[in-house]
């Protein structure tokens, strides 16, 4: 004689969160990587396969701004490079995050004409697992 099992697995409901987790995940991914890469000028850092792993170089020299005001992070004179790392798109598919509307940010990101590489935005084995462990711990809320 077996036990009953009471409790029906309820495949319907199931689906409905799996889709509403299809709907709302990206915008969190896409908020996720925002964030992981603002706190890079914070840090003054890209983090890739650990915190800091790539920290920026530092400056040759200060400007009499910095001498005046103290120390300045660096890559933040105005804050429009950093104003300028949005989340452009945030579907299923895709998700865009990147730099627009300033013109050396390539430069820095990529370390272009002479001057130092200073990512601050791409790809990043940290970020990936922040994602990974987003769409597990969603999946899994849904699951219960």
């Amino acid at each position: 004689m077996g036990v009953k099992n009471t409790k029906k697995f309820q495949f319907d409901a199931k689906i409905k969160e799996l889709q509403m987790i299809k709907r709302t995940i990206p915008k969190i991914i896409g908020n996720t990587a925002l964030n992981h890469f603002l706190k890079g000028f914070d840090d003054e850092a890209f983090s890739d396969m650990s915190e800091r792993s790539n920290p920026w170089a530092k400056r040759k020299s200060l400007t009499k701004r910095d001498k005046v005001a103290g120390r300045r992070n660096i890559l933040v004179q105005s804050g429009a490079l950093r104003r300028s790392i949005v989340v452009r798109r945030a579907t299923w598919n895709r998700i865009i995050v990147g730099s627009y509307g300033i013109i050396y940010a390539r430069r820095h990101n990529r370390g272009l004409k002479g001057m130092p590489k200073r990512q601050f935005i791409g790809e990043s084995q940290i970020l990936n697992n922040k994602i990974r462990s987003i769409l597990k711990k969603a999946i899994d809320k849904a699951m219960k």
